[in-house]
């Protein structure tokens, strides 16, 4: 049975069936109308209902943030187990890091789809607007424990780190920041420029930098 909207002095202030005898003035619902009158309105003018561009676009947009947290809640057994592989010495942190890249992805794509739906000016687009969880790619975090990145330095380099961090202040502060650090992220501007800092002291040669800040290495996380 199609619906009914309730029309009281120029407005629309329900919805009923042709069944239902109350002696309103009715009139079919618009194409699309999915029982929020927020996003309908009376042309009192033209004597039809319209569907509200606002409105359609709020309903669209708090459908799309449902859909981002549906994704997301797909992917916490990722997170679960590549947090419980890491800890027992099983995977990568890049296995980790992974995961939080695929969960970015969702958050970025849904943003992005939410905004694209605020642009539209039509309603009947609005509704037919479709977003994809993996729209925005996201890289995966560079993620390295204490350990493996101080493999990345010799022995000499990392004794010579150690005794300009006696000297230095800053060098001290900086060793320290990494030693409270969970993980040390190579992408981190801090890490990258503390790191090009020592290059630029002497203390690592000439490239090293570079090296170091490089590709995420194979080891396996401790």
């Amino acid at each position: 049975m199609k619906t009914k909207l309730i029309i009281m002095d120029g407005a629309i202030i329900g919805t009923t069936t042709p069944a239902d005898p109350n002696g309103y003035h009715l009139v079919d619902a618009p194409e699309g109308f999915d029982g929020d009158l927020a996003s309908v309105e009376f042309d009192a003018e033209a004597g039809v209902p319209r569907l509200v561009l606002a409105g359609v676009q709020a309903r669209r947009i708090a459908a799309i943030k449902a859909e981002a947290a549906a994704h997301l809640a797909r992917t916490d057994w990722k997170m679960d187990r590549a947090r419980e592989r890491e800890k027992a010495g099983w995977a990568q942190l890049a296995d980790l890091a992974a995961v939080l890249a695929e969960r970015e992805a969702v958050r970025r794509s849904s943003d992005a789809a939410e905004a694209a739906v605020l642009a539209l000016t039509d309603a009947a687009a609005v509704r037919a607007f479709a977003w994809v969880p993996d729209a925005v790619p996201v890289p995966a975090p560079r993620l390295l424990t204490h350990e493996q990145f101080i493999k990345r330095f010799t022995p000499t380099e990392w004794e010579a780190m150690t005794a300009a961090a006696r000297a230095s202040t800053a060098m001290d502060a900086w060793m320290r920041r990494f030693a409270l650090a969970t993980v040390v992220s190579l992408d981190d501007p801090a890490t990258a420029a503390g790191v090009q800092a020592l290059e630029l002291a002497g203390i690592l040669a000439a490239g090293r930098a570079e090296e170091i800040l490089g590709a995420v290495p194979s080891e396996a996380a401790a």
